[in-house]
């Protein structure tokens, strides 16, 4: 059984969490979250009474967000350390030690970007800011990767619903001088008693690892649809140890599954962004929420232009019913008629509808769009009739993202920062790692001891991804080496990797063909001075 300090600890630590709960219900946050996710998939009637209406969806709503989240990507982004030590002469670390060492760190971050597969989780985490207002990354150590050397683990990174972050300080942003972070999570049952087990907790203590039905609180309406008796909450708590690095405990709400761990790393491995920042909160303000009821009106107005076309379209026959027993609409059938045929029936015309509710309508959708910064023009949605004029206006409806893609930047900064958290912890000087070479991939090892204590800095490189801007890159590089306002070392250090099999390699037989050919030289000069000074010319 827990002992009295772990008892006090897991009952301090359950109190924080249905603290943090009540400041989220107090924003709001678990039904905003919940409707913005619903009216992205295109359940936007749920809740809302329709009296007798089509229900139509014209998911405005999912096209603005897509938009959003394919022009931040359009540029590839990658991590770059940079030595943000004092370096050289009279230094422990020379200047070459310190390029190599960033090298070495630059290629393990190439390495892991690709093994989690980044690109995809960056554009998780736009759509999670934009549906939620925030976008929360955590690295953790996964001891079950496995590397092809005797031993096995890696750092890890993920994406966590805002809504199972909770922050010490919730009017804060900084994430360093956090108190403490608790996260929630719902996990299989069997899972979190095999984790118990593998930290040496007694079978009483894995006996009170139940099922629950705790799963209000978590994002998304399917959050809610489990496999009966199968799931249960954890939470995991972070905190500033003693010594100053940070440490984690994990539980359920009737015990402790791992005791406290000291994880040795020196900052929290959380990292966010919000969409639109709010003051005093760490919870950002999302781009759905905005525009919700701006959707519900052009479905609810469609819905009543279909109505009225439904019911008033078509002409209505009206007839005497005492000359005429039953109408019929049959093509070529002959009515029967009991008396004159004169004023039996008429045809009534259809009902005419204002054309102010159509342009209601789609100056709802283009003001929408416009104020989003989602135009037509940013759409593609135009006529190419001036192409270059085109691309000047989606160049410039693209400016109002600027703020979202520099906070992006910034988030794998971050992201970048923990990792080598991560590497300096956790990776010893034994482990091979993963480093490029040429288009294919080498393993070494990396003294890591001397850079342990070292400051690093991770800063963002982002440039045009797309098949024609590497095209245009090319063609100019082609274009000045032609011209010969660069040398062919300048050229191949600037192409792709991919382009070239081991261009590293060659790059390094050109130099030392250059060096020969110097040397040689500089020998011919000597023996023709030699010659020179001994006839006396």
């Amino acid at each position: 059984m827990p002992n009295r300090t772990e008892k006090a600890a897991l009952a301090e630590d359950w109190r924080l969490y249905e603290e943090g709960k009540t400041y989220n219900h107090s924003l709001d946050l678990y039904s905003k979250v919940n409707l913005n996710e619903r009216f992205y998939r295109g359940d936007q009637w749920d809740g809302i009474a329709s009296g007798g209406l089509p229900t139509p969806v014209f998911n405005l709503f999912r096209r603005i967000i897509n938009y959003y989240i394919s022009n931040l990507l359009s540029s590839a982004v990658a991590m770059r350390y940079t030595f943000d030590s004092p370096y050289g002469d009279k230094m422990k670390i020379t200047a070459e030690q310190a390029a190599g060492a960033v090298k070495k760190l630059n290629d393990i971050a190439l390495h892991r970007w690709k093994k989690l597969y980044m690109d995809d989780l960056l554009s998780d985490a736009l759509y999670d800011a934009a549906i939620t207002g925030d976008a929360v990354a955590y690295t953790f150590w996964d001891p079950t990767i496995k590397t092809g050397q005797s031993f096995t683990g890696d750092f890890r990174t993920v994406l966590l619903d805002n809504t199972n972050v909770f922050f010490g300080n919730p009017n804060s942003k900084d994430v360093k001088n956090q108190p403490y972070i608790l996260i929630a999570s719902r996990e299989l049952v069997e899972d979190v008693k095999a984790t118990a087990a593998k930290h040496g907790r007694s079978k009483e203590e894995i006996a009170l690892i139940t099922d629950d039905s705790d799963s209000s609180e978590f994002a998304g309406d399917m959050a809610q649809k489990e496999l009966t008796g199968t799931k249960c909450v954890t939470l995991t708590k972070l905190w500033r140890g003693e010594n100053g690095t940070i440490c984690f405990r994990k539980s359920v709400r009737d015990t402790v599954i791992t005791e406290t761990i000291d994880t040795g790393l020196q900052n929290y491995p959380i990292c966010f962004f919000n969409w639109t920042p709010v003051k005093n909160s760490w919870h950002g303000q999302a781009v759905a929420t905005g525009m919700i009821e701006n959707q519900i009106f052009i479905n609810k107005a469609f819905a009543m232009v279909m109505k009225h076309m439904m019911d008033t379209a078509f002409s209505k026959v009206v007839y005497d019913s005492t000359i005429i027993d039953e109408w019929s609409n049959r093509i070529g059938e002959a009515v029967a008629v009991s008396g004159p045929v004169e004023n039996v029936a008429k045809v009534l015309s259809p009902g005419q509808m204002q054309t102010g509710m159509l342009d209601v309508i789609n100056m709802a959708i283009a003001h929408t769009k416009e104020f989003l910064g989602a135009t037509d023009t940013a759409l593609g949605d135009v006529q190419p009739t001036n192409t270059s004029a085109i691309l000047a206006l989606q160049q410039a409806a693209t400016q109002p993202l600027e703020c979202i893609r520099r906070a992006l930047y910034r988030f794998v900064a971050d992201i970048g920062m923990v990792w080598l958290d991560f590497m300096l912890t956790y990776y010893d000087d034994s482990r091979l790692v993963c480093v490029p070479e040429g288009t294919g991939e080498s393993y070494r090892k990396f003294d890591f001891s001397p850079y342990r204590e070292a400051l690093f800095d991770c800063e963002v490189d982002a440039g045009a991804s797309s098949y024609w801007s590497e095209i245009s890159a090319l063609n100019t590089l082609d274009n000045l080496l032609i011209n010969g306002k660069i040398d062919t070392i300048q050229y191949l250090e600037r192409i792709p990797d991919e382009l070239i099999p081991k261009k590293d390699a060659l790059i390094a037989e050109i130099k030392a063909a250059v060096e020969q050919l110097q040397q040689s030289a500089q020998i011919e000069n000597r023996k023709e001075e030699n010659i020179d000074e001994g006839t006396g010319i």
